[in-house]
């Protein structure tokens, strides 16, 4: 009997994603560069594993889910372009605060596309995350800064963008190994982002050296380390479980942000930000309660 692994390495996979925006800060080229490097060096690290435990499901894909993963490849697309476009212009803090809103959208979608009924206390931790969200905005706006109110729409696009994936990976993982969907997925929006840049004439080459660590680095720590825990951990502990941990992700990144860029987000920004964090976790807690009756 396979021994379960212990839910404490959700911690791991959450400290290695929220090292994403500090890369992406460390990085000097476009967002649009970065985003589809990353998404083409996950794809290279998935390559090998994916041709040996999941080419015979990959070439019994129906054309439903090849459509499906498509359309998804596409969202991921938008989500990294517009999320990574915000971390260059807002702080890290209210750029990884607020995309992390996604399961409030996640959860709006399923009520209109699977008819999934909110009680009532769900709803409240939905006003509640998105009340902090215009806290957050209007922190931006009193500022003066015309740049970080542009990040936060970016990262509010990105977090309505991320939940378009995680809501076609809700109906396409019903037949699809977890492999061959984010396989898929994953070169999908690759070329999408590649394509992107060539539509802007966004030059993909060349870059330092340095610059290929990072995107090297963020696919294999940020996607593989990060996202594959998330995704592997699903199958034996609650997802309620990983959704909650995953909460954590803007407190490291903040963290980190302040120790190393020495960026202190503002009184308003950190109060919008912990009404978010409460909103979301009243919402995933009060989900998990209905699910269990």
């Amino acid at each position: 009997m396979t021994r379960a692994p212990s839910k404490y390495l959700i911690f791991a996979g959450v400290f290695f994603t929220s090292l994403s925006s500090i890369f992406i800060r460390f990085s000097e080229a476009p967002s649009l560069v970065i985003s589809a490097y990353r998404m083409l060096f996950t794809v290279l690290f998935l390559l090998i594993p994916v041709i040996l435990k999941d080419f015979k499901n990959l070439a019994k894909i129906k054309t439903k889910e090849l459509f499906l993963c498509i359309l998804s490849g596409i969202f991921l697309a938008l989500h990294f372009a517009t999320w990574i476009a915000s971390i260059k212009i807002t702080t890290i803090a209210s750029s990884t605060v607020l995309v992390s809103l996604n399961p409030v959208f996640v959860a709006i979608a399923s009520f209109f596309l699977f008819n999934e009924r909110l009680s009532k206390k769900s709803i409240i931790g939905i006003i509640i995350a998105i009340a902090g969200s215009i806290v957050i905005a209007f922190a931006d706006i009193h500022s003066g800064s015309s740049h970080a109110f542009k990040g936060d729409l970016l990262a509010f696009l990105g977090s309505i963008f991320v939940a378009g994936y995680f809501i076609i990976g809700k109906i396409v993982r019903k037949n699809l190994s977890n492999g061959s969907y984010v396989f898929i997925v994953y070169s999908v929006s690759a070329l999408v982002l590649f394509s992107l840049c060539y539509v802007t004439k966004t030059p993909v080459y060349p870059y330092s050296m340095k610059e290929f660590a990072i995107f090297i680095s963020l696919a294999f720590f940020c996607s593989i380390l990060g996202h594959t825990v998330y995704n592997w951990l699903m199958q034996y502990i609650p997802a309620t479980f990983v959704s909650t941990s995953t909460l954590i992700e803007p407190i490291f990144a903040s963290f980190m942000a302040f120790i190393l860029f020495k960026e202190a987000p503002s009184i308003l920004t950190l109060l919008g930000g912990l009404i978010i964090i409460i909103g979301i976790y009243w919402f995933i807690r009060n989900q998990r309660a209905k699910k269990s009756i």
